[in-house]
């Protein structure tokens, strides 16, 4: 009984983000930062992914690619290059001659190159170096209409998934335009504390097209002073999907589905009233 005074129960304003699950649910990605929980009979109904924002961490991507021989993907991120890469490697050169670092750190970093060029070299991953953005400014940005348009007329399912660390707010509204074609998204939205009332107000425009089907609190994040996380993962699926929910859970993580992005620090507890 005291175990439940502690649990720190979120206010009632966040109880419409509550998920609901059915027994399919995965985890795709490494069991740490970009890891990422999706619904297996949607998945099956997509054969294309378009990610927003990959960094140096494609395992969700990869994952993606394993489950059927037709799926493709196309990814947009204007801070992956080949330059960061030999950038990287050459400083861990630099460090590894003066003993400040040693060869196996050395190897690493060459491998995590080679492990991006495998990937972006595939035949069925087209990668943009193109910053997502709502309006384009610049020649290195692309908006939501032109990569929409990029995709092939026969392509009517695709996973939609953004971590493009606080442009999320922007983009969301143009995707929102184009829900039809989304069968499932998962978004990384960041800084919730300083954009509340957009989080709320987007979310709340989302769920009239999109179930919640999972959370995570990023615990690289911290806690608003309510208990929300700052930075929070979100799993959906298009309603059109007419999913059988059999399970409402009221706390998460959910134990062998969640995993700290830090692996260094607690997860954190997300627990609806």
């Amino acid at each position: 009984l005291n175990m439940q005074n502690k649990k720190k129960i979120l206010p009632e304003i966040y109880n419409f983000l509550r998920p609901k699950q059915t027994e399919n649910i995965a985890r795709f990605g490494v069991q740490k930062d970009g890891g990422y929980i999706v619904e297996m009979s949607v998945l099956n109904r997509v054969n294309h992914l378009v990610s927003f924002g990959m960094s140096d961490e494609f395992s969700f991507e990869i994952d993606f690619l394993k489950i059927n021989n037709l799926n493709t993907i196309q990814i947009y991120d204007y801070s992956v290059n080949h330059k960061n890469y030999l950038l990287n490697i050459f400083k861990v050169f630099r460090r590894t001659i003066t003993f400040r670092k040693n060869i196996k750190q050395l190897i690493e970093a060459i491998l995590k190159y080679v492990k991006f060029l495998k990937f972006i070299n595939n035949k069925k991953v087209n990668f943009f170096p193109l910053k997502v953005s709502k309006q384009i400014e610049e020649k290195n940005q692309i908006d939501i209409e032109s990569v929409f348009s990029k995709l092939d007329d026969s392509i009517k399912n695709i996973g939609l998934k953004l971590d493009i660390e606080g442009d999320e707010y922007n983009i969301l509204d143009d995707v929102m335009k184009n829900s039809k074609k989304v069968n499932f998204l998962i978004v990384e939205f960041h800084e919730i504390e300083k954009n509340q009332k957009t989080f709320i107000k987007i979310m709340k425009d989302l769920i009239i097209n999109f179930d919640i089907l999972h959370l995570h609190g990023n615990n690289h994040g911290f806690l608003l002073p309510d208990g929300f996380p700052n930075v929070l993962e979100i799993s959906m699926v298009n309603k059109k999907n007419n999913l059988n929910y059999v399970n409402y859970p009221t706390s998460f993580p959910i134990k062998d589905l969640d995993y700290p992005n830090n692996p260094f620090k607690p997860d954190i507890e997300i627990n609806f009233g």
